[in-house]
């Protein structure tokens, strides 16, 4: 499908960006949203990949300063406090960031800076991708999960 936001996104990390760019006008908000998990869980596998709670924060000031310098050219577009926090939230360490244009664009930079750094073959980055799809997948079954025991629970308390 044309739509497909897992398509969008590889099309991205490939490098393939203008039918990343064609996939993203055609996106409902569905798509937007599944784009945005997507983006989310990908970047969550790859911080894993790099670094570890508990680790000294130099490394992940580093990273996030060679991001913005080889993707932000400008200077202006990534916020530094928003980058380094997905970083930390991404290992467990901080609350997760509310999602913002800013926390779409920090994503964004990141993950391509840290995949570029591990100098990934293209079946490497598909894993990627698909433990990304597999995570979002297994939090939203998680979550309709306990939607349904919640509503259980207030139609037994109610009587119904």
């Amino acid at each position: 499908m044309v739509t497909d936001p897992h398509a969008a996104l590889r099309g991205l990390l490939t490098g393939r960006l203008r039918g990343h760019e064609r996939r993203l006008r055609r996106f409902t908000e569905r798509d937007w949203r599944r784009y945005g998990d997507l983006l989310a869980g990908a970047l969550l596998v790859a911080v894993r990949r790099r670094f570890v709670a508990g680790q000294d924060r130099a490394p992940v000031i580093r990273f996030v300063a060679s991001a913005r310098e080889r993707y932000d050219a400008g200077g202006h577009d990534v916020d530094p406090v928003v980058a380094e926090a997905l970083v930390w939230a991404a290992l467990g360490e901080r609350p997760a960031v509310p999602d913002s244009a800013a926390a779409v664009v920090a994503r964004t930079v990141l993950l391509l800076g840290l995949l570029q750094d591990e100098g990934l073959t293209d079946s490497e980055r598909d894993e990627i991708l698909a433990a990304a799809a597999q995570a979002v997948d297994a939090s939203v079954r998680s979550a309709s999960a306990e939607n349904a025991g919640t509503s259980t629970q207030d139609a037994e308390r109610h009587g119904e």
